[in-house]
């Protein structure tokens, strides 16, 4: 058996698990596993999942309705980042704004 096919069976025992209701020793005796093995991949997989979702940084986003005297179409745009504001107007240079974001971006 192969890392990716052990991987997958695991995967499969620990969603059995958690799903049974069992205590770790009534479900390793149910099954012909012990509990240090289950404990290794509990943790091997929680490891694993813990690790791909911490590389992604999230942010914030407040989204807030237009009020009744800002009601017609602007052709303006505010991008806020923290205590930052950038308003591009209709016709900017992209190429500028780009550089901008970069600059927050190394400075943030």
């Amino acid at each position: 058996m192969n890392k990716q096919q052990r991987l997958q069976e695991w995967t499969t025992r620990i969603i059995d698990f958690k799903s049974s209701g069992l205590t770790m020793s009534a479900w390793c005796q149910a099954h012909g596993q012990t509990i240090h093995q289950l404990k290794y991949w509990l943790r091997k997989l929680n490891e694993s999942s813990s690790s791909a979702t911490s590389s992604s940084n999230w942010l914030p986003l407040a989204i807030h309705s237009p009020s009744a005297e800002f009601s017609t179409p602007s052709s303006s745009l505010t991008v806020r980042v923290g205590h930052l504001a950038i308003e591009v107007q209709a016709g900017f240079n992209p190429n500028l704004l780009q550089e901008i974001v970069r600059a927050l971006d190394l400075s943030c």
